[in-house]
């Protein structure tokens, strides 16, 4: 998982915030701090208007050069630090730090209600032009003059970059102080696990605030990272569960079939199949338990409930399937098999589906052409699919086109050998092949 790189847990970070952060504007007031901003005296401008809406009209076509430019213009011509605002946030968006840092290196002026963006921006382009050192001061300036969430944010980020992670780690603190967000304490979690060797603090912080931020996703998987890193399968089981019977009872759906797809991944599949059936769940997740536990007349038995309720053809489809798996006779119930992959097939391009149904008109003779045609379309949406080309090698072979049964069977021989037992005897039919 990605949470077991450290480094690009940390680059993930610096991303994060800093393309979050620098370009937000905040609402001014005339007063932070106690103190009362100095009003910067414009020059008039008759054009002004025209000026603004050719700025706009270019923002809105997408322009963002011309904008940027425009919107330089109208703050050289007027002295309205708004303006200068607006130029270099599009600057910072097209990522011309150049531009950025020679503006506000000019124009930057102390104690106007602009010099806080224009501080963080500021910083964000040196950082970004690789002077570390005068984006840190200024970035500690920031904080100085203008001690929030944001521009904490922001300063930590910068010692993210120089690898001064305690430092971050206690600026990032003091902007969860302030607005405790998930973003900021997914941050400090990470950096006390990856970074601070306090993996236990780590932990304690997300399980204690895991239901205060309403089972957060995200921190959720942080939190299951660790605990696969620490190898503590209990925790990660009753984790899981609690997020089930969260997501569950909030009706949030996505991140119910989030939390089941984790389950499949990390819990054993007995623990699956006796959990789902004490909370009477019914879906494709016990099937698939069911199948791979060897239970298979409770899967053919759930899915025939499934499709009775639903009519949905692909559990139709997965009802044909496990039919044949079970059959003692499989001739015997190929021709219901087939029936019923026909009638998913007719509304649905599944190619798993069109490669089955292919196999059985194949290896039983019943439609050899039809067969090969059907395996060929499974094979132009996953081309290098083992699976599909055996399918088609035996398609071409009982076609008694050898030569082109023997090339295909040769390459996947080359790929992955001789060890299935279907591909070694369709391997040893196709090289008798005159």
């Amino acid at each position: 998982m990605p949470w077991n790189n450290k480094n690009l847990a940390i680059v993930f970070l610096i991303a994060l915030f800093f393309t979050a952060c620098v370009t937000k504007k905040i609402s001014y007031d005339t007063k932070v701090n106690n103190r009362v901003f100095e009003k910067v005296e414009p020059k008039p401008f008759e054009l002004e208007d025209f000026y603004i809406m050719y700025a706009l009209e270019m923002e809105n076509e997408r322009v963002y050069y011309e904008a940027r430019d425009v919107y330089f213009k109208l703050f050289e011509h007027t002295n309205k630090y708004e303006y200068l605002v607006n130029s270099v946030s599009l600057a910072t968006q097209l990522k011309d730090f150049v531009f950025v840092e020679a503006a506000i290196a000019k124009y930057l002026r102390a104690n106007i209600k602009e010099e806080e963006i224009l501080l963080r921006l500021y910083s964000f382009a040196q950082l970004k032009l690789d002077k570390v050192e005068e984006a840190s001061k200024n970035a500690e300036k920031l904080v100085a003059l203008y001690p929030n969430e944001l521009n904490y944010d922001v300063l930590a980020t910068i010692y993210l970059t120089q690898k001064e992670y305690q430092k971050a780690h206690d600026i990032f603190s003091k902007a969860f102080a302030i607005s405790s967000n998930a973003i900021t304490l997914s941050t400090i979690a990470n950096l006390e696990f990856f970074q601070l060797n306090r993996q236990q603090e780590a932990v304690s912080k997300l399980e204690d605030n895991l239901k205060k931020y309403d089972y957060d996703f995200n921190l959720s998987l942080q939190l299951i990272a660790f605990y696969e890193i620490l190898k503590d399968e209990k925790k990660i089981e009753y984790i899981l569960k609690e997020m089930f019977f969260y997501y569950r009872n909030n009706d949030s759906q996505l991140q119910l079939n989030n939390t089941k797809t984790l389950f499949w991944k990390y819990i054993k599949k007995d623990h699956i199949i006796d959990f789902w059936e004490e909370n009477r769940e019914k879906d494709d997740i016990l099937v698939a338990a069911y199948r791979t536990t060897n239970q298979p007349q409770k899967a053919k038995d759930l899915l025939k409930e499934l499709y009775e309720e639903s009519q949905d053809k692909e559990i139709l489809a997965e009802l044909a399937i496990v039919e044949f798996d079970m059959a003692p006779n499989k001739k015997d119930i190929v021709p219901s098999v087939i029936e019923k992959l026909e009638i998913v097939l007719q509304s649905s391009n599944n190619h798993i589906y069109q490669n089955f149904l292919a196999y059985l008109l194949i290896d039983y003779e019943l439609d050899i052409k039809k067969g090969v045609d059907l395996v060929k379309k499974a094979l132009e949406q996953d081309a290098e699919n083992i699976a599909y080309l055996d399918t088609l090698a035996w398609g071409e072979y009982k076609l008694k086109n050898c030569k082109t049964a023997y090339s295909i069977m040769k390459k996947i021989i080359d790929e992955v050998g001789l060890e299935d037992e279907e591909l070694k005897q369709h391997w040893e039919k196709i090289k008798e092949c005159k």
